[in-house]
């Protein structure tokens, strides 16, 4: 389930969307490219 936050990239494309609003779905599928988009890993800040 996607959550506030959360971030999708296409890998084709590389369109990026964050999750502003979470449906609440048990299961969302957000696709582009005719393919399902893949959930970006956040970055750990510098210090």
């Amino acid at each position: 389930m996607a959550k506030k936050g959360d971030k999708y990239k296409c890998d084709d494309c590389g369109l990026v969307i964050v999750v502003e609003d979470p449906c609440g779905c048990t299961a969302c599928d957000l696709i582009c490219c005719g393919k399902q988009m893949k959930t970006v890993k956040p970055v750990a800040k510098k210090k």
